[in-house]
């Protein structure tokens, strides 16, 4: 039997309203034979066009509407044989899965309409949407934007070999293998570093994913290996999804740990080079030289210009600088030529511990292990309050703006 074009999976009776021939009971509690072969024929017409419809079945048992002749043009039917069956697969695999599916469902004011509406009890909605046309991207967005505006997931299904539009909405392309539709492409699952192919699947089985969520549309930031085509979207499994994130995650994380470790040791750099100038400037100052001997003769200071010299392989002196507030009322060690190499016993104070302490990474030295615990008291005091400090700072909303008032 050859079938006509002009058919449809539903109809609409004069009393019944909608039928849907896919359904055992037409989606209205009614057998096939009460508008299959009666007389007089049933009064079915098309929800498209209006025009009178007759209830068939193929020889291999296959029930659907056919539109009386001298039907108009209407999109339904110049919907290709392919078309109607490929909806029809994919309203056997919702069903599959545990939701209902009705075909050929209009949205609000007739705005866009489902190849095949699934839905839940709790009003979840998908439009499995069977695309065997010509489409371009910008036209298939706008439809599942449409779509999306009513609360309603497009997901597009084609079993073309060049598809344009392939990942550029969810989507996925088919084949038919052994008598049966495979979903062939975008599914990937993430190994760590990439996404890779996921094998051909039933569409039944695809489906089945997607409506349950063991499949969502996800937009890839890592590279895909072995795709035929780059795809905008790709449909994963959500612990892929998640993986991916950490990944990216952890990158971004060791990414601005390196920044912030090349960006301290600049800073300590241009600290020590600063530290370096103000001893070459106090040892243009006698009564510096003063303070630098009397220092020499603190306790412990000799234990620790030896440690020093044992740390940097070179004669340790006490800095003409000593006193300078960046040292906390420590004692600066130096080399021959004024580069700062440790600090002597640097003390807490009243107010933070120095930046200078915190950040120039030097060796701090102290005659007791007493002096030692209370100095990193006072250092772990001065790194949470610079870090309240940053918070306060990134809190703040920019010059240009004020706090929205709750007046």
């Amino acid at each position: 039997m050859t079938w006509g074009s002009a058919v449809s999976f539903t109809a609409v009776h004069a009393e019944r309203g909608r039928l849907d021939a896919s359904l055992p009971d037409l989606g209205c509690g009614w057998d096939w034979s009460a508008i299959h072969r009666v007389r007089p024929p049933a009064p079915l017409v098309c929800r498209e066009c209006g025009h009178g419809m007759h209830a068939k079945a193929s020889p291999l048992g296959l029930r659907f509407f056919a539109h009386a002749p001298g039907a108009p043009t209407c999109t339904l039917a110049e919907e290709s044989m392919a078309h109607h069956m490929l909806k029809l697969e994919l309203a056997q695999a919702a069903r599959a899965a545990g939701w209902m599916a009705e075909l050929e469902v209009s949205g609000p004011d007739g705005r866009w309409r489902a190849d095949v509406l699934a839905s839940t009890a709790n009003r979840r909605r998908v439009a499995l949407e069977a695309q065997l046309a010509s489409i371009t991207g910008a036209e298939i967005r706008a439809r599942t934007q449409r779509m999306g505006a009513d609360g309603v997931r497009a997901y597009w299904f084609s079993d073309r070999n060049r598809i344009p539009w392939l990942g550029a909405v969810p989507s996925v392309r088919l084949t038919r293998q052994d008598e049966g539709l495979v979903a062939v492409e975008p599914m990937a699952r993430f190994t760590g570093a990439y996404w890779d192919p996921e094998p051909p699947m039933p569409l039944s089985e695809f489906v089945g994913r997607v409506l349950t969520s063991r499949f969502v549309s996800h937009a890839p930031r890592t590279p895909n290996r072995h795709v035929v085509q780059p795809v905008t979207l790709l449909w994963a499994h959500p612990k892929c999804v998640l993986a991916e994130a950490k990944k990216l995650g952890d990158e971004e994380k060791q990414q601005r740990a390196a920044q912030e470790e090349q960006e301290r040791t600049e800073w300590r750099g241009y600290a020590r080079e600063e530290a370096a100038f103000a001893e070459r400037m106090a040892r243009s100052d006698p009564d510096r030289a003063a303070l630098a001997r009397h220092s020499a003769r603190l306790p412990g200071i000799e234990r620790a210009k030896a440690q020093a010299a044992a740390m940097f392989l070179t004669r340790v002196n006490v800095g003409w600088s000593v006193g300078d507030s960046r040292y906390s009322s420590g004692v600066p060690l130096v080399n021959d030529r004024g580069a700062l190499l440790a600090i002597f016993d640097p003390l807490p104070l009243s107010g933070p511990c120095p930046n200078f302490l915190l950040d120039v990474g030097l060796p701090m030295l102290f005659p007791t292990e007493e002096r030692r615990e209370r100095f990193e008291e006072h250092r772990a005091t001065g790194e949470r309050l610079r870090r309240l400090h940053q918070q306060d700072i990134a809190a703040a909303p920019p010059a240009d703006e004020t706090p929205c008032s709750t007046s």
